[in-house]
C-alpha cells in the first residue's frame, strides 16, 4: 500500500514511518495538513495515517481534505483520546479507523488489516 503519515512530532512520524517501511508499504511523511493536500496533489495514496491533534486543522479534516481528491481513500486517525465524539461517530459508521496513542507495532498493524488498496497496485 501506499500511505501518507501526517504527524507534527517528528519522533511519532519517524517510528511510524519505520514501522510502515518494516511492513513493506511505500510511506511519504509529512508535519500537517497544508504539506498533505500537496502531498496529495502529487500522488494517489490508499491510505492515510494523521494525528488528530495538528496544528491548524484537525486530523478529520484532513481527512475529509483528501477525500475530495482521493474518493476511495482510507483513514486511520491516531489520537491520545479516542472518546472524541467526532472521532467516535466516524469510527462508527465506517469513515476512519482509531488508532490510540501511544500505539505499538501490533496495534498498527491490526488497523490495516483488510483495508482496500484502491490506487496501488496489488503485488
Amino acid at each position: 500500500m501506499r500511505i501518507l503519515v501526517v504527524e507534527d512530532d517528528p519522533g511519532v512520524r519517524g517510528t511510524a514511518t519505520r514501522m510502515l517501511e518494516y511492513l513493506g508499504h511505500a510511506v511519504d511523511a509529512v508535519a500537517g495538513g497544508d504539506e498533505a493536500e500537496r502531498a496529495a496533489d502529487s500522488a494517489p495514496f490508499d491510505v492515510v495515517l494523521t494525528d488528530q491533534r495538528l496544528p491548524g486543522v484537525p486530523g478529520h479534516r484532513v481527512v475529509e481534505r483528501l477525500r475530495r481528491r482521493l474518493p476511495g481513500l482510507n483513514a486511520v486517525i491516531m489520537s491520545g483520546d479516542l472518546h472524541h465524539d467526532e472521532l467516535a461517530a466516524g469510527a462508527a459508521d465506517g469513515r476512519w479507523r482509531l488508532l490510540a496513542k501511544p500505539f505499538d507495532f501490533d496495534s498498527l498493524t491490526a488497523q490495516l488489516a483488510g483495508l482496500e488498496v484502491p490506487y496501488s497496485r496489488s503485488a
